[in-house]
């Protein structure tokens, strides 16, 4: 399989973008059900697109996210703006730890600001749950340390040479952390 590079319209912005008042205003946030599924899959892999040069195959498909739904631990954070599917993302509370992931923005709302919204109303749910801390896992080669660095993540450990996740060549992992005030 041909690897694709990164194009210029795939890059990730290391300054998070500010949605304007009437999208944030327009923005609701509901945790997702079983029934919720069959929207939010495609939504996510089509957000995941732009790995599919390191990473092949769907992100996530529908068992694997239904087991992920029925983990006690574990909630996924739907963004919606007048009652469709906008994003999503990860919640896991495991091991006096709480971590995000999979987040994901409808491509056609891609730089308006929502993944910005999204992590900060995860921030609340996990200090709310009486959590100090966020952590996060994500690629080095694509850019995102500089994004989440520029949200206050913090880098605390690199891992290169990873080829978890079937992936078609060796990327880094970067574990991160947000002190939550």
């Amino acid at each position: 399989m041909p690897q694709r590079p990164l194009q210029a319209r795939d890059a990730v912005t290391a300054r998070p973008k500010q949605p304007d008042a009437a999208f944030r205003a327009a923005v609701r946030f509901r945790t997702a059900d079983e029934t919720d599924v069959p929207a939010v899959v495609p939504m996510i892999n089509a957000a995941y697109l732009r790995e599919s040069h390191l990473l092949p195959g769907p992100r996530i498909d529908p068992d694997r996210l239904l087991a992920e739904l029925r983990q006690p631990d574990t909630q996924l954070i739907l963004a919606e703006t007048g009652g469709v599917l906008a994003g999503s993302v990860r919640l896991i509370t495991r091991d006096d730890r709480a971590y995000f992931g999979l987040l994901a923005t409808d491509p056609a709302l891609q730089g308006r600001g929502l993944a910005s919204m999204l992590i900060d109303h995860v921030e609340r749910k996990a200090r709310d749950a009486g959590f100090d801390a966020l952590y996060l896992q994500c690629v080095k080669e694509l850019g995102l340390p500089p994004f989440y660095a520029s949200l206050g993540y913090s880098v605390i450990t690199e891992i290169p040479g990873v080829t978890d996740w079937g992936a078609l060549r060796p990327w880094t992992k970067v574990e991160m952390k947000k002190a939550l005030a």
